[in-house]
């Protein structure tokens, strides 16, 4: 009989989660655990299975969890979850087969044919599970993009970017996530809020308006592993240059804060957008692939 109980979702497991997160990726790059408040918001939409999450204890104490999620299926028919590896804290790293095996019989009574995984070496031990359950590449995700400030270059521009104003700006910027970026609108206005109440986090929010319309905007975020670390979103500008100035002024702001390095990720249709980034002074330091697996 294992020593470690297994159990699926409940609200009350969400502050341990994110503590045991953090631990498990405190030595990983251009990874956030997803704070309990995130979690509870994500948690609580429709839809949402108990069972895709599960947490390992050993006696009172949650020492891992693994969660998965079935996505809308595909033009081929194939249903496919995703499935992120266990995150375990030291000493309890079996939880990782136990939790994976546990998913995998859930995920097939469901009728997922087909299992998606994170993979990369930024990810620390993710490349190895994926050898030992055998999964296989799939396609590339997204490449990590790293600087330290000091080696950042910027360019002058007479384009004005301006800081974010929530009682000006909400309603345009909610609209261009939920019209252009597919973002829902409950999702949207919960992470601008969010936002808006962690200003100490969420440190750079830009914006560029022509004729009162929003046509660029850059967010820049403090690493919760390294206060002197900010990440990129992705910018978003609705001609080429906007590009300039909006990077350009968020470095310089992120400097007058006292940051020592930065990241970002580039994915799906931003991933051309690699030679952009480099010619600031960013190079690609790490890329994350899907890998998949019949079950």
């Amino acid at each position: 009989m294992s020593k470690y109980e297994i159990k699926s979702y409940q609200e009350a497991f969400l502050e341990a989660q994110e503590k045991v997160g953090k631990e498990a990726t405190k030595d990983w790059r251009g990874f956030g655990q997803t704070p309990a408040t995130q979690l509870k918001q994500a948690y609580s939409r429709e839809g949402f299975d108990p069972e895709t999450k599960l947490y390992a204890f050993k006696e009172d104490e949650m020492v891992a969890f693994l969660t998965s999620s079935i996505v809308p299926e595909s033009e081929d028919g194939i249903k496919r979850a995703n499935l992120e590896f266990a995150l375990c804290l030291p000493g309890h790293e079996e939880c990782s087969d136990l939790l994976f095996e546990k998913a995998v019989e859930n995920l097939k009574k469901k009728g997922v044919q087909r299992i998606q995984t994170r993979v990369g070496e930024i990810y620390k031990g993710t490349v190895e599970k994926a050898k030992k359950h055998e999964l296989k590449y799939s396609r590339d995700l997204y490449i990590l993009m790293e600087a330290k400030l000091k080696e950042l270059s910027t360019q002058e521009s007479e384009i004005e970017v301006l800081e974010f104003d929530k009682s000006r700006d909400l309603e345009q910027m909610v609209k261009i996530f939920v019209d252009k970026l597919g973002a829902s609108e409950e999702y949207t206005k919960a992470n601008f809020e969010r936002m808006s109440k962690d200003k100490e986090t969420f440190a750079i929010h830009m914006i560029i308006r022509e004729d009162d319309k929003i046509v660029g905007r850059v967010l820049a975020y403090r690493s919760q592993n390294d206060p002197k670390e900010f990440n990129f979103g992705n910018l978003y500008y609705e001609d080429e240059k906007y590009f300039s100035p909006l990077l350009s002024t968020a470095i310089n702001k992120i400097k007058e804060l006292g940051a020592e390095k930065t990241s970002l990720f580039l994915y799906g249709d931003t991933l051309p957008l690699e030679e952009k980034y480099k010619s600031f002074g960013f190079s690609q330091s790490g890329k994350i692939d899907y890998y998949e697996k019949e079950i």
